[in-house]
């Protein structure tokens, strides 16, 4: 039997998906066309879908947006930046930091290809990602809420957008060391 101490999760790992993990991420997370459709755009180099793993099971993920924003602001205010974006704990493993582990990996992704600041869109009701990213350092940016979308799959494999307002979170990354 695993013990959990003070809400920490037991080992895990972090690492990119691979098309080989889409089965287990469809069967823990559903959304099999979302992780299809970020494993392409990972393979184009427009991002990198972060898991976390305990054992052979994904309890977690991030997909970390590296091409330029879809929303105007966003690209005219934090050109270059790049965007956090669809972090999901399971049911189950959730306040146990694996949604703090997850992010802090992929701001060291980000660090380590030399980016200098991380950005991410959240709803306005979701009270408790502001609070995670607050305590983790994330400033609610001076442009105000923006209005974003996000693509829903269809079950015919068809795609739609459903538009919602943000606000827009920044933080600053460390610099690289030597």
């Amino acid at each position: 039997m695993t013990r959990h101490y003070c809400g920490v999760a037991p080992d895990h790992q972090i690492r990119p998906a691979t098309d080989g993990d889409l089965p287990a991420l469809a069967g823990a997370l559903g959304q099999e066309a979302f992780f299809a459709e970020r494993l392409r755009r990972q393979h184009a180099g427009l991002g990198v879908l972060l898991t976390a793993w305990v054992g052979a099971q994904p309890v977690g993920v991030v997909y970390v947006w590296l091409e330029p924003a879809e929303e105007r602001e966003l690209r005219e205010h934090l050109p270059g930046v790049p965007l956090l974006n669809h972090l999901e704990v399971r049911d189950g493993w959730r306040n146990r930091r694996l949604g703090t582990s997850i992010i802090h990996a992929a701001e060291r992704l980000l660090v380590g290809r030399g980016f200098k600041q991380v950005a991410l869109g959240i709803r306005l009701d979701n009270r408790h990602a502001a609070r995670l990213y607050r305590r983790l350092g994330y400033e609610e940016w001076e442009h105000g809420e923006i209005e974003t979308s996000y693509v829903v799959f269809l079950a015919d494999g068809g795609e739609d957008r459903e538009p919602e307002m943000c606000r827009i979170l920044v933080k600053d990354l460390p610099l690289a060391g030597p």
